[in-house]
């Protein structure tokens, strides 16, 4: 019911009485805490509940407590803590579990591998990849997926392949955001054809791309020169019944402008301004500077006229 008030009254009451409540009752009150006041609230219940102190100051004191926090404790408290931008916390919470002599599972890495990658901390986060097989962990799609993702941010792609290949070697299915992971990576190394390569194959799979993977390879076809694969692309996504982004809308229309395929380009702008999308200076640009090429003088002409009075609207 959400009444969290009165659920800590109660605990509250209950350790007055020398009564601990269950570490799965303490785990649900800690998690509801952090998901509706913050990670830093939760934490304060995570202490409170389980009469710890400040991880910070005391990391590594072993201490005796009537319920012990389980992995599970410690798992919500560094994803809360992930989730609000803070990797120094997750560290603390992580440094807390250690000197509690509670044993991290593979969950426990893949968040703390995700800050350490988040900071771009990437050789920390592979150091503790090798650490969770040497204790005989064996990494589920949660710790690949964050791997391979710190990796292709990073730009080392040729290692995120390595962990693509011995995922697929362990028996382990690849998710929708494996896949999107590889085509940022491969796009951030202008390798768009490896991206497309991964994309056909995702399709394949009958994943559907979000529409920031969509916009990556519109921008990476567009900037190669390959405006009517873009423009497939751009089929595709209706097709899947995702809403394109703006920015997929301006490569497009620029690209298309460029080629000279006017008709497409003003079926296309038609198409954003029903989606809401307001054409910017770019892309009256491009259409100007398309029916140039092609001597069309009096669309140029109305273009200008167009851009002029637009600017006069924003002005007042």
């Amino acid at each position: 019911m959400k009444r969290l008030d009165g659920s800590i009254e109660i605990v509250r009451i209950l350790m007055s009485r020398g009564i601990s409540p269950q570490v799965t009752t303490c785990n649900a009150l800690i998690s509801e805490f952090s998901k509706c006041h913050g990670a830093n609230e939760g934490y304060e219940v995570y202490k409170e509940v389980f009469g710890v102190g400040n991880a910070e100051n005391e990391c590594s004191k072993k201490r005796v407590l009537k319920v012990r926090p389980n992995v599970h404790t410690f798992n919500a408290l560094m994803l809360c803590f992930y989730r609000e931008g803070l990797p120094k916390k997750v560290r603390e919470v992580w440094c807390e579990m250690e000197s509690l002599g509670c044993v991290p599972n593979s969950y426990s890495y893949s968040v703390l591998m995700a800050a350490f990658c988040e900071e771009g901390k990437v050789s920390e986060a592979e150091d503790l990849w090798a650490d969770m097989k040497v204790k005989g962990l064996e990494p589920d799609i949660v710790a690949y997926n964050t791997m391979i993702d710190g990796l292709c941010k990073s730009g080392e792609i040729t290692r995120a392949e390595e962990l693509f290949r011995e995922m697929g070697l362990s028996g382990i299915k690849a998710t929708c955001v494996t896949y999107e992971n590889l085509i940022y990576g491969y796009c951030k190394v202008a390798d768009i054809d490896s991206a497309m390569l991964i994309y056909r194959d995702m399709c394949r799979k009958d994943f559907r791309p979000q529409s920031l993977t969509m916009e990556l390879l519109i921008r990476g076809l567009c900037d190669k020169g390959t405006v009517l694969k873009a423009f497939e692309i751009m089929k595709t996504v209706r097709d899947f019944g995702v809403c394109p982004t703006e920015t997929s809308y301006e490569f497009l229309i620029k690209g298309l402008c460029a080629e000279g395929k006017m008709e497409e380009a003003l079926k296309l702008q038609a198409e954003m301004v029903g989606k809401g999308f307001k054409p910017n200076l770019e892309i009256y640009g491009a259409f100007i500077d398309g029916y140039s090429r092609q001597g069309n003088e009096e669309m140029v002409a109305m273009l200008r006229k167009e851009v002029l009075e637009t600017r006069k609207e924003e002005g007042n």
